[in-house]
């Protein structure tokens, strides 16, 4: 239904949010008590997201949180994601800042209802969904969403693929936009923070007139973000971390500062024995002499020391990107009769987004061999050669003098919406509307290495007039050493230009303009909706007076394709980039659904309202078949002051494109072997790991040497299953009347994922393999392949239902608005307790499980705690904000490997997180004008220790440090 702008109809729907579904309300404009949600029943009906029903008496059991405009003003924030992630229910999985830890998503912002994952929390708009933004995936991201354009966002924090089909198997996140807009609004702000001058601003314009005697409607929007990059040195200077092994000491290992990995440096470095014999090891001069490596400080066999000469990669790491985005948005609507309306909606958005990441590297198996003739031998490099008898090196290498590598990507997303809605006959409603969409990305790789052509460049000889040139061009049948065969000719297309890479700076410019290129990734997200709800709130009469039973009914038609053209070169894995296949898919599916609530009782003795929810949906889809989807839930108000509810519901996701049809690709595994002797006793059980890995045949006290990545593959499986969930939520309502403006819930809830679909990291195959206590045939064992010296050298990690998850909390919210002086305080609290968070990583092998609450490690942060206070003050023409943040510390490590071993490493906690934010408003009089100022993270709070808000475990931190802002409003 309609839903208007007035300012007593938006008060009075608000309110009546406030008081059945949340306490996540702006306090600033009115009284949210039960007075103001008793006048709701009077408007007209409002539909709150998790129900497709709109009657005012009847309420969703399910639990719903708001953020309105004011809160989102509030914060300051010139993008909407940077504001969700903020709230308890929601996880830090894409942050702006690590956005860039993947190939493809930088400054994209996902959402992800209790940490189950993106593709499992569906966002709306208006009720609708919305086009993907990755490639192989549906997820929206939400900072394509124009923060002044929405009125407010609805979060329903329960499983609703009974209502809203799959995907939304945690929860639904739906923005409001505005609509029926009059006038004209100018808003411009400008921020900076005191580290780094990292500056990020908003611009934005939105206007909306009537016509036709006031029966139709037309407004727009045009809004451009944008913000600087951050790099680390600019914001942290020259702290560099490495845990190093501390056998003498209280703990195994402890984090060092001015620390690193010792095995691969910035001006290259070798041995002439073990990679980890340190009196063995040599480190080039900028001059491309040698001397030995030189060790101040601890360090241990695996790679790290401190006061050493290492890897700074820190220097290199950046913190936020650069991020452009324009958006242009509008709506219209036109009442052809009083009962029968039309309406649409269009939204553009481009974003252009730059990422740097680290150079092309050499090291461990990939690490560059140097044959005794290469033409930039020094004499001291070849005394030291000639003195062990070495006809070649391996060089390790971080090369940074070869050039950054790095993203430059540009996406345009356009999306229409037509639809209709009104009276059929009677008390028949209906609503049906059409939803296309598509995202177009293009992404540059910049200073993609062709590899032959820098095997072929480091592999420098003279001539017999004694120039320096390229092996291949003498001879291009030669076997050269890094490839171990004969170059590709067509790769190399002439011109091969030699260079040394001994010392740093060593690389010739001419040859790394030669050896690097930009690759082009480009692809195409399309989507499709069609569809119609029929609704009835008077459907019949329920028996003790109780109340007219509701039913809401509809079908839907959806189809999703995805198409990635990868660049050739990509494609044949000659770039550094790895091989990368093309990819594409598609699917659609037809659905119909229904939905009814039948009031109880009513007006009776402890049961002013009793009412029974119900909802069912039946898909079809064209790759995985049929999936049904149900609902169930009880709403007791028992009266004025206390409101009890509850939900069960099952449902499902069916596997993305991407998981589907994505390709199999290369990939790259950081692993710490688990067979290392090390590493024994930190495994849940020691007897365990030990015996399967004397299993695998690796002797006992054997120590892994390996330093480098482990080489594999990963990608999609066309054979997948749908993923099953079933919830549980259960909760009260407190909004007493004896104390005004004052409300609270509290909400348990319950999730449960089987076949759950997961492609399990490197880490995790290597240590599941060996932690099973059924031994060692299992699917682990048989996608962690080791070699001949029993090192791992082969990782198989592709999707497949294997998994289990389960998760369960505690809701607590709570808002009060009163009137203090001569002005107004509003309060909202939100508050979750996590109470388990638990992977079972082989659902067929239910006693092996990672308990990941209160942790933060590679697969994300769990903090047990998370709370979010927002305080606001009106006096006169002014208003203040305080916001504040809070999650609790967390373990470095597993909850399994510190029950184990308490004493593995130091810090081995992740300090609790609290953040301020302040703001102050003033508005002058009638002239439309209003200024204001922020401050974030007003008290300067750093995050932990090697915690630097890129990680996928410490983007929960905020690593901009303090920050200023400062704009305006002005209605016209």
């Amino acid at each position: 239904m309609k839903l208007t702008l007035s300012y007593t109809r938006n008060l009075l729907a608000l309110a009546c949010l406030a008081a059945l579904a949340g306490p996540a309300m702006a306090q600033d404009n009115a009284d949210t008590g039960a007075a103001d949600a008793k006048k709701a029943a009077n408007l007209e009906t409002v539909t709150v997201t998790g129900s497709r029903i709109s009657n005012p008496n009847v309420i969703s059991p399910t639990p719903v949180s708001v953020l309105t405009a004011a809160e989102i003003k509030a914060t300051g924030a010139v993008n909407i994601g940077d504001i969700l992630t903020t709230l308890p229910q929601l996880a830090t999985t894409f942050t702006m800042g690590n956005s860039t830890r993947f190939i493809g998503t930088a400054g994209v912002s996902f959402q992800d209802l209790r940490n189950l994952g993106t593709s499992r929390t569906l966002v709306l708009v208006n009720g609708r969904r919305f086009v993907g933004a990755s490639a192989g995936d549906t997820a929206v991201d939400t900072n394509l969403i124009p923060a002044d354009w929405v009125e407010r966002v609805e979060i329903i924090t329960g499983g609703a693929s009974a209502v809203y089909g799959a995907d939304a198997v945690t929860g639904v996140v739906n923005f409001i936009l505005k609509k029926n807009y009059q006038g004209a609004n100018l808003h411009a702000q400008f921020g900076s923070s005191e580290h780094g001058n990292f500056n990020k601003g908003i611009v934005s314009l939105t206007g909306g007139m009537n016509f036709a005697n006031n029966r139709g409607n037309i407004a727009a929007s045009v809004e451009h973000s944008d913000q600087d990059e951050l790099m680390f040195p600019d914001r942290f200077g020259n702290k560099s971390y490495a845990s190093i092994l501390t056998p003498n000491g209280p703990y195994d290992s402890a984090l060092y500062n001015n620390a690193g990995g010792y095995t691969n440096v910035a001006g290259g470095t070798f041995s002439t024995g073990s990679s980890t014999a340190i009196n063995k090891r040599y480190v080039f001069n900028p001059d491309g002499s040698v001397r030995h490596q030189y060790f101040g400080g601890p360090y241990d066999n695996t790679g790290r020391c401190n006061d050493c000469d290492r890897l700074d990669a820190n220097q290199v790491l950046q913190l936020q990107p650069k991020y452009k985005r324009t958006t242009i948005s509008s709506v219209a609507s036109f009442d052809i009769t009083p009962e029968q309306h039309l309406y649409a909606e269009g939204t553009y958005s481009h974003v252009d987004v730059t990422k740097s990441g680290q150079p092309a590297f050499g090291s461990g198996a990939s690490a560059y061999t140097i044959t005794r003739d290469n033409a930039y031998m020094t004499p001291s490099l070849a005394a030291v050669m000639d003195a062990n008898n070495l006809k070649s090196i391996k060089v390790a290498r971080f090369d940074l003098d070869a050039g950054l590598r790095g993203e430059d990507t540009k996406r345009n997303t356009t999306r229409g919406v037509i639809g209709a809605n009104g009276v059929i006959t009677g008390d028949w409603e209906y609503d049906t509307s059409l939803v296309y969409g598509w995202t177009d990305e293009t992404r540059h790789n910049l200073n993609n290495r062709i590899r032959d052509r820098f095997n072929a460049s480091i592999d420098a000889v003279k001539d017999t007039n004694g120039n320096i040139v390229c092996r291949s061009t003498l001879n291009p049948n030669s076997v050269n050493p890094n490839a171990g065969g004969v170059l590709d000719p067509i790769a190399l297309g002439g011109g091969c230009v030699p260079t040394s890479i001994f010392g740093a700076g060593a690389i010739n410019p001419k040859a790394a303009q030669w050896f690097n290129t930009t690759t082009t990734t480009t692809s195409r997200l399309t989507q499709f909706v069609g569809g119609g709800t029929v609704t009835n709130n008077n459907l019949f009469q329920m028996p003790f007076e109780a109340g007219a039973a509701s039913l809401a009914t509809g079908v839907e038609f959806r189809r999703e394709s995805s198409r990635q053209i990868t660049d050739p070169l990509d494609v044949a894995g000659l770039t550094f980039l790895n091989a990368i296949p093309p990819s594409s898919g598609a699917y659609n599916v037809k659905e119909g659904y229904i939905e009814t609530a039948m009031p109880l009782l009513s007006g009776r003795p402890f049961a002013q309202n009793l009412t029974f929810d119900a909802a069912a949906r039946f898909s079809d889809y064209s790759t995985i078949g049929h999936t049904k989807a149900w609902r169930w839930g009880l709403d007791w108000a028992i009266d004025g002051n206390i409101r009890l509810r509850g939900t069960v519901s099952s449902a499902v996701r069916a596997p993305n494109i991407g998981e589907l049809f994505g390709g199999q690709s290369q990939n790259y595994f950081t692993i710490t072997d688990p067979c290392s002797v090390k590493q024994l006793k930190n495994a849940p059980n020691q007897a365990v790991r030990t015996a399967n890995c004397q299993l695998l045949g690796i002797p006992a006290g054997w120590t892994s040497t390996n330093t480098a990545t482990i080489g594999g593959i990963s990608g999609s499986n066309p054979n997948l299953k749908p993923e099953q969930g079933r919830t549980w939520t259960g909760g009260l309502v407190f909004t007493p009347e004896f104390l005004p403006g004052f409300g609270l819930t509290l909400d348990y809830w319950n999730i449960k994922l089987t076949d759950a679909i997961s492609a399990p990291s490197g880490s995790d195959i290597a240590n599941h393999c060996v932690d099973s206590t059924t031994g060692i045939n299992n699917v682990y064992c048989a996608n962690a392949l080791r070699g001949p010296d029993h090192e791992l050298n082969f990782i198989n990690s592709i999707n497949q239902n294997i998994s289990a998850l389960s998760t369960s909390g505690i809701d607590l919210g709570t808002y009060y608005s009163h009137e203090i002086g001569a002005g107004k305080l509003g309060l909202n609290l939100d508050v979750t307790k996590v109470i388990a968070y638990t992977e079972h990583p082989f659902q067929d092998d239910p006693s092996n499980t990672v308990q990941y609450n209160g942790t933060t490690t590679l697969s994300g942060a769990f903090p047990k705690w998370k709370g979010s206070l927002r305080a606001n003050y009106s006096l006169n023409n002014w208003l203040f904000n305080w916001n504040m943040r809070y999650f609790s510390s967390m373990l470095r490590v597993s909850n399994e490997s510190y029950e184990s071993n308490p004493y593995q490493t130091t810090p081995i906690r992740a300090g609790a997180g609290f953040f301020n934010d302040a703001k102050a408003s003033y508005t002058f009089g009638k002239s439309g004008w209003q200024a204001y100022a922020g401050i974030t993270n007003v008290f300067d709070r750093d995050p932990p220790v090697n915690l630097f808000g890129s990680g996928a475990s410490s983007g929960i931190y905020d690593a901009i440090g303090r920050a200023y802002y400062a704009g305006f409003n002005y209605n016209f």
